[in-house]
C-alpha cells in the first residue's frame, strides 16, 4: 500500500475526521453521522467453504449507530489509480452483504422458524433485512483520475448499445479526488486543512500563498502535521519535527518554506554542475549570472553591506539564500 497510503488511513481511522469526511463529501457539511455513534468494525472477508476468492480487507470499515437503523460506512484510499476501482468497491460491498446473510440464515436455521417454503428455501425470513453498506474511495495521489468512477465505465459500450445501456445495472462508486481543488470551508475538523494542501503538490506558488495567508499552518496538531509532511514529500520535517515545534502546535508554514528552498537551490547547483544546454538558453543564463555580480559590485561600490545585498538578490532575482551567499562569496575580481 505505501506509506502515503498507511498515513491517511491512520488519520481517517479517528472518529471524528472519519465522520467529516462523510459529512463533507455526503451531506454537505451537515452533522449526519455523529462520531460518538461510530464503532470501530474493520474485519476480514473470508470467502465461505467451497469458494476460492481468498481474503479481503476493507481499509477502513466502521458502525454507525444511528436511530433503529444500523449503517455500515467505509474508506478505501488509493494512492494510484486503479482501473478496475468501482468493480473492487461493488466486491467489497458484496462481501458485506454476504456475510450479513450468511449471518441471518445460520441464526434462522437454529430456529427453524419460518412462515412458508419461500422463507425455508431463502432461509430468509420477511421480517430479515440487512444493514446497509456505503463505500467512500478516497484518492489521494497527485495524477489527474483518468479511471472508472462507476462499472458502466468499465464496459466498453458502443452507441449501438444504446437499447441494452438503459437495462444495464450499474454501480456507481462515490469517488473523492483530494488532489482537486474544492471549497474546504464545510469540514468541521482539521481534515480541511490537510485537503487544502494536497492539491498544490505541483503548484509551488500557489502553496507558497497558502501557507503565508493562513496561520493555522503554523500551529497544527501533531497528527495533521506529519500526515501533511509525509503526503507533502516534506522530508525536513519528517527527520526533525522537533525543530517545528512550538507553544501552539507544529509550524507547516516553515517547513514548506525550507523545502522549496532547498528545492530551488538544488536546482541552481544542479544547473551549475552541469551547466546549461546550448545556444539561447545558455546565453541567457550566463547573461543573467554576469548581471547578478554588477548588481553586487555596484552596490558594494555604494557601501551596501553584504547582508542587505543578500536580501537584495534573493528579492530581486529570486535567488535561494545559499545561492545568493555564494554569489556574494564568488565575485569575480
Amino acid at each position: 500500500m505505501g506509506i502515503e497510503n498507511d498515513t491517511i488511513l491512520s488519520y481517517l481511522d479517528d472518529n471524528a475526521r472519519f465522520a467529516d469526511l462523510f459529512n463533507r463529501y455526503c451531506f454537505g457539511g451537515r452533522e449526519i453521522v455523529k462520531a460518538q455513534r461510530l464503532k470501530e468494525a474493520s474485519e476480514v472477508y473470508t470467502a465461505p467453504p467451497g469458494e476460492k476468492s481468498g481474503q479481503k480487507i476493507r481499509d477502513i470499515k466502521k458502525r454507525l449507530e444511528s436511530g433503529v437503523c444500523l449503517k455500515i460506512l467505509a474508506v478505501e484510499a488509493q494512492n494510484e489509480i486503479n482501473y478496475i476501482m468501482p468493480w473492487r468497491i461493488m466486491e467489497y460491498d458484496c462481501k458485506e452483504y454476504g456475510k450479513q446473510i450468511r449471518k441471518i440464515q445460520h441464526e434462522n436455521q437454529e430456529t427453524d422458524d419460518y412462515a412458508d417454503a419461500g422463507e425455508r428455501l431463502s432461509k430468509f425470513r420477511r421480517q430479515d433485512h440487512l444493514v446497509p453498506v456505503y463505500t467512500l474511495c478516497l484518492y489521494h495521489g497527485t495524477e489527474k483520475w483518468d479511471g472508472p468512477r462507476c462499472l458502466k465505465d468499465m464496459m466498453g459500450m458502443e452507441a449501438e448499445d444504446s437499447e441494452w445501456e438503459q437495462i444495464f445495472t450499474d454501480y456507481p462508486m462515490h469517488l473523492i479526488c483530494a488532489n482537486e481543488p474544492t471549497d474546504y470551508t464545510g469540514f468541521r475538523t482539521s481534515l480541511g486543512t490537510l485537503f487544502a494542501l494536497l492539491p498544490l503538490r505541483k503548484d509551488k506558488a500557489r502553496l507558497k500563498k497558502l501557507i503565508n495567508e493562513n496561520p493555522v499552518y503554523q500551529k497544527l496538531d501533531e497528527d495533521t502535521a506529519k500526515t501533511a509532511s509525509i503526503l507533502m514529500g516534506v522530508k525536513l520535517f519528517m527527520e526533525d519535527k522537533e525543530k517545528y515545534k512550538n507553544e501552539e502546535g507544529y509550524d507547516m508554514c516553515q517547513a514548506i518554506r525550507e523545502m522549496m528552498e532547498d528545492s530551488r537551490t538544488e536546482g541552481w547547483e544542479a544547473g551549475e554542475k552541469y551547466g546549461w544546454a546550448q545556444g539561447e538558453k545558455a546565453g541567457w543564463a550566463q547573461g543573467e549570472k554576469t548581471g547578478i555580480y554588477i548588481f553586487i559590485q555596484s552596490n558594494r561600490d555604494d557601501g551596501t553591506e553584504d547582508a542587505v545585498i543578500a536580501d537584495k538578490l534573493q528579492k530581486y532575482y529570486d535567488l535561494p539564500q545559499k545561492v545568493a551567499q555564494k554569489f556574494l562569496r564568488n565575485l569575480p575580481d
